[in-house]
């Protein structure tokens, strides 16, 4: 079988793949400018929405497999960027919630990761940015 170029470039899920970690790429570039990682800002702006979370939750969220959240929260915890709230033990969940600390990393982090995901930032112009970004809802429901 003979492939051509426009056949790739024919496949949504080959550029969006592809799109994907261009974007990944910038946006972790923009996020490790204030010390963290992109995971860590996932989190964090997690808990900021919803005040806390159980690990199992935070995975899910943010698309990290439970096993590697372990290592993530408890380096945030050490960093005192969350603490955990409730009762631990086996079998029982625990949840955290954003310090004062992690707060203040959302309030410096935020604006850049907002103006990183401006329509212009993306080369893209407004009508653009809202289409794709209701597109790609769609597609993460897959």
């Amino acid at each position: 079988m003979k492939l051509e170029q426009s056949d790739l470039d024919a496949a949504v899920t080959w550029t969006l793949s592809r799109a994907a970690r261009a974007v990944e790429r910038r946006l972790t570039t923009v996020i490790a400018a204030h010390g963290i990682t992109a995971v860590q800002f996932g989190v964090l702006v997690q808990l900021a929405t919803n005040n806390s979370m159980t690990r199992a939750e935070l995975a899910r969220a943010t698309m990290v497999r439970p096993q590697s959240m372990a290592g993530v929260i408890e380096g945030m915890a050490e960093q005192r960027m969350l603490r955990f709230v409730g009762t631990s033990g086996r079998g029982r969940a625990n949840p955290v919630m954003l310090t004062d600390s992690g707060e203040a990393i959302v309030d410096v982090v935020w604006p850049a990761f907002v103006e990183a995901n401006k329509a212009k930032a993306l080369g893209l112009d407004e009508n653009e940015a809202a289409s794709l970004n209701l597109v790609l809802h769609r597609l993460r429901e897959l």
